[in-house]
């Protein structure tokens, strides 16, 4: 399970380092559902958020208290039947799907600690969902 450190993110800004990742950063498909994951680094999380609109709804992950990005989170999607209809790790903090509209139960796993929320996604808007997990 990788942190994202904001001291960390700026001081590597500072010295000068440069992601690439947003040039990597495509969307994918799994069972007619499109998502994209990712948001480490500066580009990349600018690349997510210029995305947002694209997508119906948007999850991001962090550490309680001290707002700690996290990345490698097991995500699972089911329907309102319980059918699974995406499952993947998302590589950044922040993961957003194109979901028909419906009730999603959206299980979220990270240092070993299972969160589950539910949401409505509606034909038009977003919805967004905020997963936090006790520091480690």
């Amino acid at each position: 399970m990788k942190t994202i450190s904001t001291l960390a993110l700026t001081m590597a800004l500072a010295l000068g380092a440069h992601w690439s990742a947003a040039a990597d950063l495509r969307p994918t498909s799994q069972n007619g559902v499109t998502y994209l994951s990712g948001g480490v680094g500066e580009e990349e999380r600018q690349a997510m958020l210029d995305a947002r609109g694209d997508y119906k709804l948007l999850l991001t992950f962090s550490t309680k208290g001290s707002g700690e990005m996290l990345a490698d989170v097991a995500v699972t999607i089911r329907d309102h039947a319980g059918k699974e209809v995406a499952s993947l790790v998302s590589p950044g903090p922040m993961c957003y799907l194109d979901l028909a509209p419906g009730s999603y139960r959206i299980l979220a796993s990270a240092h070993g600690k299972e969160i589950s929320r539910t949401a409505v996604v509606k034909p038009r808007g977003r919805r967004e969902l905020y997963f936090y997990w006790d520091p480690v």
